[in-house]
């Protein structure tokens, strides 16, 4: 496949100030401290209960700069929830009007660092699971792609692309409110080795214990014309419900009881 783009709606916020990094560490179920400039990863933003409040994606633009990005319509939710606890913290965070372009395909990384058209206060960072078949340009202003570089993609090309990734989507797979566990990214969105966080204790604890979440999110197969809302049965009993589906291939939020069935939301 040829590498693909597709202009996408995120929300961003913008973290800057001296105690930038310090106060985000402390905040997000990520390690932040000592993230290289130019990098990014995702974390979970957490209720001190533990509970879900976002799934965002963090990248250091410079030593004290960072942005989040997110789902399309929690920006201001993410701002309120990380300013709660902003307490002589040299370090300010606002809703910024930025853009993104999703770059898919074999050679997405290598067409990204060719285009030399994203603002120096922008950056290219890994989408989905790392990998450098699927980036993101993310920028206060991105040009569209040149024809020569990559074809454009619809709307459902995008999502066949991510459900075969296996990636879910706050508000389509993923619950805000729900716990770590049920996300399906505590690998690449959690570290435990950091120090504490709001929210922490919960995950921390499922985690030492191996508890299963109620509910996991599962790459299943379906069969041709399944729908998001059609329920998986498993041996007769109805153990889970699909979320997302491009043809054969499906996310599924399965019960505790068929923690099992299919395949687990992992890098391919």
């Amino acid at each position: 496949m040829s590498v693909q783009w597709l202009r996408l709606e995120r929300d961003f916020l913008l973290v800057q100030g001296v105690d930038a990094e310090k106060y985000l560490h402390s905040q997000l179920s990520q390690s932040v401290q000592g993230m290289a400039v130019g990098s990014a990863q995702h974390s979970l933003l957490l209720q001190p209960t533990g509970k879900l409040d976002a799934v965002l994606r963090i990248s250091r633009l410079e030593d004290t700069i960072f942005v989040l990005d997110m789902e399309p319509g929690t920006a201001e939710g993410a701002l309120l929830r990380l300013k709660k606890f902003m307490i002589r913290v040299q370090a300010t965070i606002e809703v910024v009007q930025w853009q993104c372009v999703a770059l898919r395909g074999e050679g997405a990384l290598e067409v990204a660092k060719s285009l030399g058209r994203i603002p120096s206060e922008g950056a290219v960072v890994v989408a989905w699971w790392p990998t450098s078949h699927a980036v993101d340009l993310l920028g206060p202003a991105v040009a569209d792609i040149p024809a020569d570089a990559a074809t454009a993609m619809s709307n459902a090309e995008f999502h066949s692309l991510r459900v075969n990734a296996g990636w879910p989507v706050v508000g389509i797979d993923i619950e805000t409110g729900c716990v770590p566990g049920e996300t399906g990214l505590l690998g690449v969105a959690v570290s435990f080795s950091k120090g504490c966080y709001p929210g922490q204790e919960l995950v921390e604890r499922m985690d030492s214990r191996a508890a299963v979440s109620p509910h996991i999110l599962r790459r299943v197969e379906v069969a041709t014309g399944a729908q998001v809302g059609d329920h998986i049965v498993v041996d007769g009993a109805d153990c889970g419900v699909v979320t997302s589906v491009a043809g054969s291939v499906a996310i599924a939020r399965m019960s505790r009881s068929a923690n099992e069935y299919g395949e687990a939301l992992q890098p391919a």
